[in-house]
């Protein structure tokens, strides 16, 4: 939130957003900075809920404990790096900066797509759940994607949505689950009656 007021006293959140050109300046803190920095009330308003819905159950498959709070935060940060390296990997010659924290928030959705959370194990890519969720997520980002490029278009925007920082994110979180999800000794997998 901090950051969120911060930018507009600092020339508004493209100076914070990642892009080759600011990166070409020599501003390399912008790879930390633009998950924090948001595009209006709305933008940081539908992260949060989305960061809010998907942080406990991520947080049950990471761990309770301090190394899962690490765990945790590991996992936000790889996924807003992907998020802008898949970005700026098909925006080589674009200037517009992207900021938000919607590719980190898509690796915890790519995860918990793996995530059997029952059995605090993941399951297999191969498997029909992740099959699922990997076609729940592409409807999902599709409606989204649609519905705000019809509102900024007939607001006269041009809309401006990072598909590709999604996309960073959500196969992140998707393809690197093993290396952040502990793993569960048959004495902690919960009871089942």
């Amino acid at each position: 939130m901090a950051a969120y007021v911060g930018e507009w006293f600092i020339g508004g959140p493209a100076a914070l957003g990642v892009s080759r050109e600011a990166l070409s300046n020599g501003r390399w803190w912008v790879l930390l900075t633009h998950p924090a920095t948001h595009a209006g009330h709305w933008h940081l308003w539908m992260n949060c809920g989305a960061l809010l819905s998907m942080s406990l159950p991520v947080r049950m498959m990471l761990g309770r404990r301090s190394a899962g709070w690490l765990r945790y935060v590991a996992l936000l940060v790889a996924s807003a790096a992907a998020a802008a390296a898949a970005y700026l990997a098909i925006h080589a010659d674009d200037g517009l900066p992207m900021v938000g924290a919607s590719g980190a928030i898509c690796g915890l959705w790519g995860l918990l797509v793996r995530s059997d959370l029952e059995s605090r194990r993941l399951r297999p890519l191969a498997s029909r759940e992740v099959l699922l969720g990997l076609r729940d997520f592409t409807i999902s980002n599709g409606v989204l994607f649609g519905l705000l490029f019809a509102l900024a278009r007939s607001q006269g925007g041009a809309g401006g949505l990072a598909w590709e920082a999604h996309l960073g994110g959500f196969l992140l979180g998707l393809l690197a689950a093993p290396l952040f999800v502990p793993k569960v000794r048959d004495e902690e997998r919960p009871a089942t009656s």
